[in-house]
């Protein structure tokens, strides 16, 4: 049985604000809508806070009202986070875009990896960044500025933008669903969403959200050639892990080692694929060794039955 919890937080420490309870188990399918309040009052009475987003368990978003459609289910427990927090007050000093790296699966602030902003690929005047020093932020004061998140950073996969807005968006209802894979599993996050564009003296706060663990791209024109498979390796690339393509070449992986061939032949394929070690992603490498295991538990087999077969006949192997 699947179950389905709301929780909130405060921005941006991440420390739980309770709330009281919102757990329910789901059956598939099934809907749930959630209205997140502009304004939150802390158990104790002492503090008020005010909305700033949602962490729908797969997106972000600034709207107020979500709507989960589970049709598919099997994912365990699904956690939806409304964050509040406190708006800064004052002026605010010089016009700046700031980026704040987020993990939509662990839902929190990322902490301890650099800056999610990519100085090299952002375009920005002169001495705009990193503004005052910090390299989470560019000034916007001399210039527009268009940014470019690092992707993948913290061992994650970019997975879009979020423009940090008090209060959200009470308008509309943004709706998430549990289509496309399991819980948690690589491809169920966002992939991507290109650069984000400030106008000259504005300010923006935003979140770079990231999402699935970085996949290693693999040279495959190079690791299917060594294998004799050149033309399986012709397949466009996919954000998903693994992806549709890798599936394919998984299998025609498969079918090479399982092929019955004379020894010598067979010592040739195995040379090739010593070549190819290096090259290999984990799933490819766990595969080459259970088939490789295989062929050579069938050849100790076939060997066992020769030798049972020669006796037989009185011959000696």
């Amino acid at each position: 049985m699947d179950q389905f919890n709301v929780t909130t937080k405060l921005w941006p420490s991440g420390a739980n604000l309770d709330l009281g309870t919102d757990s329910n188990l789901v059956t598939v399918p099934s809907s749930f809508d959630r209205h997140a309040s502009n304004f939150v009052t802390s158990m104790d009475g002492t503090h008020n806070y005010q909305f700033l987003f949602w962490d729908t368990g797969r997106h972000v978003t600034n709207r107020r009202h979500v709507r989960w459609n589970f049709s598919v289910g099997g994912w365990g427990m699904w956690t939806a986070t409304r964050w509040y927090g406190t708006p800064a007050t004052g002026s605010g000093g010089p016009p700046e875009v700031t980026v704040t790296p987020f993990t939509i699966g662990s839902d929190g602030v990322i902490t301890g990896s650099g800056s999610p902003i990519n100085g090299t690929a952002s375009s920005y005047a002169p001495g705009a960044y990193p503004f005052n020093g910090d390299n989470d932020a560019i000034g916007t004061a001399n210039g527009a500025v268009t940014v470019v998140a690092n992707d993948p950073f913290d061992s994650l996969q970019f997975a879009g933008w979020d423009l940090l807005v008090w209060g959200g968006d009470d308008t509309g209802t943004f709706v998430e669903t549990d289509t496309g894979a399991t819980m948690g599993s690589a491809g169920f996050f966002p992939v991507g969403g290109g650069p984000y564009s400030v106008n000259r003296g504005v300010s923006a706060n935003l979140l770079a959200l990231y999402g699935n663990a970085n996949r290693s791209h693999i040279n495959w024109s190079v690791v299917l050639g060594n294998l004799g498979l050149a033309n399986v390796g012709n397949l466009p690339p996919s954000s998903v892990d693994p992806a549709p393509d890798d599936i394919i070449r998984l299998a025609a992986l498969e079918a090479l080692l399982q092929r019955s061939q004379p020894v010598a032949t067979q010592g040739a394929e195995f040379q090739r694929l010593i070549e190819a070690a290096p090259t290999m992603s984990a799933e490819q490498l766990s595969l080459a060794v259970k088939n490789v295991q295989t062929s050579i538990a069938l050849g100790n087999t076939a060997v066992a039955t020769l030798q049972a077969q020669l006796k037989a006949k009185g011959a000696t192997p």
